[in-house]
């Protein structure tokens, strides 16, 4: 019982640790400057909804908005699937250099893009990339690779090799096998690895702000961080905009949360 109430402690704890800045920046979102000066808890007398309406249109949220969803859309679908067979040839087949293709794989998670944004700069400045879409997607897509390849083949390695013989056994060839055996299997890993993609392209900074000095062509994470130098004094304003970016990762969040645990159990389950 004492374990018990010590757990349940921890993670009402841990609840509202992380659930208190939201709640905060969304009260603080609909309030007027002398509300929000009485304290960051308190109710608003009148929710000031034309906050979002203002920060939407006057602070241009609707491109960066539309800007962000498809740089998520064009990163995470593709990286998902190179993800998904790099990771079931790694698994499931043994050819000269798969061992360090492996680990030249792996180098993607341990260098920083810090280190990568300079050299990545001229790169996409050479190929006439700079100012575009293009140039997010593409970058991304190679950045999330190491990770995705990397729980992806960690999750076919745990599928009995029996399921796979059985598949070939009964005429499938290696592509049947895998879209057909492994996919369906593997479900609950590529929904992980596509919910984290998404939350980390969602939420990148640095990259769009080095690649993109067009205001056409930011993101919601620098669009807020122009609109905040815009609207310094404002600050219900700027936590309307901060609430329009995080508002959708929570929903994304709330939506999958079941298949994201299942993909992060996946692996401990079955080992």
């Amino acid at each position: 019982m004492v374990k018990r109430l010590i757990a349940y402690t921890l993670l009402i704890t841990g609840v509202v640790v992380a659930v208190l800045p939201f709640a905060v920046t969304f009260l603080a979102s609909l309030k007027t400057g002398p509300e929000l000066a009485k304290g960051v808890f308190s109710l608003p007398d009148d929710a000031q909804w034309h906050n979002y309406r203002q920060a939407w249109v006057q602070g241009q949220f609707q491109r960066f908005f539309a800007n962000s969803v498809i740089v998520a859309v064009g990163v995470v679908i593709p990286a998902v699937v190179l993800s998904t067979l790099t990771g079931y040839a790694l698994a499931r087949f043994r050819f000269r250099g798969s061992g360090l293709a492996f680990t030249y794989l792996l180098l993607g998670l341990v260098i920083p893009l810090q280190a990568m944004v300079v050299p990545l700069y001229y790169v996409l400045r050479e190929l006439g990339m700079l100012d575009s879409l293009i140039g997010l997607i593409l970058p991304q897509i190679a950045m999330s690779l190491s990770f995705g390849t990397l729980l992806m083949r960690q999750c076919f390695q745990t599928i009995p090799k029996d399921v796979m013989e059985a598949s070939i056994v009964d005429g499938a060839n290696s592509w049947q096998s895998l879209w057909q055996v492994m996919f369906p299997l593997g479900r609950p890993m590529i929904g992980t690895v596509g919910l984290m993609f998404f939350i980390w392209t969602w939420n990148e900074f640095m990259l769009p702000l080095v690649v993109n000095i067009n205001p056409k062509y930011h993101t919601l994470p620098v669009g807020l961080m122009y609109f905040q130098d815009r609207w310094t004094a404002n600050i219900p304003l700027i936590a309307a905009g901060a609430t329009i970016i995080f508002l959708p990762l929570i929903l994304m969040f709330l939506l999958f949360q079941r298949q994201l645990i299942d993909g992060l159990t996946q692996g401990a389950v079955k080992g």
